[in-house]
């Protein structure tokens, strides 16, 4: 019997599923033969680590030293660009800061926590004097409102020369400090424009040549580790409560000659995957003789405990006549 969820199929079965490559539907299809049950689900095998080659500047290319297929280590230098331009734009940034901080010191060498101080003391000092002479009769009230008004007319002057010193010296100080992180980013830029391996593993679908010019972000190829690989698969919700991590498996896989491994599974992932529409399984590989490329396809059966069969009986097979079943995952 079929049993249909979101259009994807999944095998329960009453056999063991023999060791070799499916690659039939009827291969797929399992018998009763003894009392046992087990889960059979599809999933596809990706790299253990993968590194994308992705340029962190434009630029062109120097020189290139590694080619497709090369095992390199972490660490190996893929290609050096020309990083001039670079260069360039660090001494220009460099010079613009050290003249903006000039100009900074500047601006504090002329100028006193209190403004124009002197021109306040100085009309001070004359009001005094006018105030005395017109104590004596020598200076009448109209002169002495002149030196009132020149007294604060340099009390109002001194205050806005403090703040506009103040507005300068902050405006030069965010403009030093916007600078001085674009410097740091062109210097990070600088430092890691040269491509290196972060893993270990062999150079895959590289492209690009000595000249090229590359835009940052653009993806050249990629460094894959398949000494051991990831196993994915898909199963439907309803049988998460009969999955359990390090519960062993049986993997098939789509190879000539035929492959097939027992693992334990070390991950479940309980949320659904909207790319696959299931609940995902992981599995980790050795890949012997590299039989396993990313994309190969492979039948996983999983193992149930006997307590595990019973319950599967009950839930899904309680009808004798239902003979098996299956729910495609689509991985």
């Amino acid at each position: 019997m079929l049993y249909k969820a979101g259009g994807f199929l999944i095998v329960l079965s009453i056999v063991f599923f023999a060791t070799g490559c499916a690659k039939s539907q009827e291969q797929k299809e399992l018998s009763v033969k003894d009392n046992s049950v087990d889960i059979r689900v599809e999933g596809a095998v990706y790299p253990l680590k993968k590194q994308t080659i992705i340029p962190s500047v434009t630029g062109y290319i120097n020189n290139i030293y590694v080619k497709n297929g090369d095992r390199v280590k972490k660490g190996t230098l893929i290609y050096t660009i020309n990083k001039q331009p670079l260069a360039l734009s660090i001494k220009s940034l460099q010079t613009q800061i050290a003249a903006l901080k000039n100009i900074r010191r500047h601006i504090l060498s002329s100028r006193t926590t209190d403004g124009n101080i002197y021109a306040v003391n100085i009309a001070a000092r004359e009001l005094k004097k006018i105030a005395q002479l017109k104590a004596l009769g020598y200076a009448n009230s109209f002169t002495q409102n002149k030196y009132k008004k020149n007294y604060i007319n340099a009390i109002y002057s001194n205050r806005l020369a403090r703040e506009n010193s103040y507005k300068n010296l902050k405006d030069l100080d965010t403009n030093i400090k916007t600078k001085e992180l674009a410097l740091q980013k062109l210097q990070f830029q600088y430092n890691h424009a040269d491509m290196r391996a972060r893993i270990d593993g062999f150079v895959a679908g590289l492209h690009v040549s000595v000249g090229e010019q590359v835009s940052a972000n653009s993806k050249l190829g990629a460094i894959v580790n398949i000494d051991k690989v990831i196993v994915k698969a898909g199963f439907a919700t309803g049988l998460l409560p009969f999955i359990h991590l390090h519960q062993r498996v049986h993997a098939d896989f789509i190879t000539t000659p035929p492959y097939g491994a027992t693992a334990y599974i070390s991950q479940i992932n309980p949320v659904v995957n909207p790319k696959y529409g299931r609940m995902t399984i992981e599995m980790i590989i050795k890949n012997h003789n590299y039989q396993l490329q990313e994309g190969t396809r492979a039948l996983i059966t999983i193992k149930l405990s006997k307590k595990g069969q019973a319950e599967v009986k009950k839930y899904f097979l309680n009808n004798k006549r239902n003979k098996m079943l299956e729910i495609k995952s689509k991985i």
